[in-house]
């Protein structure tokens, strides 16, 4: 007898046979995997992730919304209103209107002492003292102001990740110099100790040499610490909730070329065009002069068009249809002082905002400046502690053969690894001071809106 197996069947075979052979850990992925980032990997992740920023551009969606509620308050209202009420004498149900000759003819209103209302109210503006027009330009601008504070937002995000980007690499550099020096140590104490047995050198030499490991041993370990918590400030400055997942950064190229910057004086000039929140304090202020006009403008009369259409019935429910339409204006005579103290508020507010320019103005003024003499003076320090490491290796090359042959002391060993370790550690220091230095000016100058 056959088996005739469809072919549906035996895909359906397949898939199966497949899902059990895979195994749990290949199906769930691994939780313990490292994930590595480059900067540019970085930045993205923390602008679509980073709390901050989010909460910034729902600020621009609700000053959208602000413009949307200004512009409403141009527009008619229209509203559907009833009621019931009872008096305590009977009312009419509609004006009293008679016309001579009183006779049989005569159109008595109804007077009910229990009367129903139900109609639809009109309202338009047509003339606020100018407050209309200005409440929607003060609402645009209020959300090119949240645009740009988003923009600040963003750049300090990319400074900041930046600077943490390059000191976790510095700290990975020293991490790496700390664990040579902790091996050329260990084998340095294995050298003494094998000298010390044969009676070459004192034991003071192998304590000192054995007080230095540990001491090294701890450099190492405070290296350590610091890196893994920068890893964590990495970690909250990208928005990233599982805060126990493992992340690596891909290292950039070292720059230690010199950077061609432009003048000093074109990139203040140009800070000031650039930065967003130069611009957004510029707008404060217009929307502060507007403010003022608005207050002035209480002074004004509003004039607005009203009616109603409406009916009102007792307790018959026969409904006595009225209607009205009509221009009003209201003119303010006496408040007891209070459109002047509006006027004098908003005044204030617009010197504050003055001052805060001001303030703002110095601040990118010695940013640029202090970009500026960053770059500068790492370029230079680079360019030392180069040479520093350099002539460090020799002397502790030589300081190495020198105990060997017996001619030189085991703390000169000693101190010869300590400055090797020192330049190396002022070599990253360095590097690090210049590219944060350059982070600086890419903010400082509001090149890119914090693009990297």
């Amino acid at each position: 007898m056959k088996l005739h197996i469809r072919p549906n069947a035996v895909l359906i075979i397949f898939i199966i046979l497949g899902c059990v052979l895979i195994s749990p850990a290949a199906r769930a992925g691994n939780p313990g995997q490292t994930e590595r980032y480059t900067l540019a990997d970085i930045i993205d992740y923390a602008v679509k992730n980073n709390p901050r920023l989010r909460i910034s551009d729902k600020d621009i969606v609700s000053e959208t919304y602000s413009i949307d509620t200004a512009k409403a308050e141009r527009m008619p209202r229209i509203d559907f209103g009833s009621g019931a009420t009872r008096y305590r004498y009977a009312a009419p149900l509609t004006p009293i209107v008679i016309n001579p000759p009183i006779g049989p003819g005569t159109d008595f209103p109804d007077f009910e002492r229990n009367i129903y209302d139900v109609g639809g109210y009109f309202r338009f503006p047509i003339f606020k003292g100018g407050r209309l027009v200005r409440g929607v330009q003060v609402a645009e601008m209020k959300r090119s102001v949240a645009q740009d504070n988003y923009s600040t937002t963003r750049q300090e995000l990319v400074y900041n990740l930046t600077s943490v980007f390059y000191k976790i690499s510095q700290l990975e550099k020293l991490l790496q110099a700390n664990d040579a020096t902790v091996k050329q140590l260990e084998a340095h104490k294995r050298n003494v100790g094998i000298y010390f047995k044969t009676g070459t050198v004192p034991k003071l030499d192998l304590l000192k040499t054995d007080v230095e490991l540990s001491h090294a041993q701890e450099r190492r370990l405070f290296v350590k610490n610091n890196l893994e918590s920068t890893y964590e400030l990495l970690k909250t400055l990208m928005g990233i909730d599982d805060m126990s997942s493992n992340i690596r950064i891909e290292p950039e190229p070292q720059r230690k070329e010199a950077v061609a910057a432009p003048a000093l004086d074109e990139s203040i000039q140009k800070a000031f065009l650039q930065r967003p929140e130069y611009t957004a304090v510029t707008k404060k202020k217009k929307i502060s002069e507007e403010k003022v006009k608005i207050a002035w403008g209480k002074r004004l009369p509003d004039i607005y068009a009203a009616g109603e259409y409406s009916g009102k019935s007792g307790d018959s429910l026969a409904f006595k249809e009225n209607w009205s339409f009509g221009l009003k204006m209201i003119l303010p005579v006496f408040d007891g002082g209070l459109i002047r103290s509006e006027i004098d508020k908003e005044r204030n507010e617009l010197e504050k905002v003055k001052e805060e320019e001001r303030f703002l103005k110095i601040a990118i003024t010695r940013e640029v400046r202090d970009a500026y003499l960053g770059i500068a003076n790492a370029e230079e320090r680079i360019e030392v502690t180069e040479k520093a490491i350099a002539s460090a290796k020799e002397s502790l090359r030589v300081e190495l053969l020198k105990y060997d042959t017996g001619a030189g002391t085991s703390t000169d060993v000693i101190d010869a690894q300590t400055a090797l370790l020192r330049a190396e550690t002022d070599f990253c220091q360095a590097l690090y001071d210049k590219e944060v230095a350059l982070a600086l000016m890419r903010k400082a100058t509001g090149e890119g809106r914090g693009d990297l």
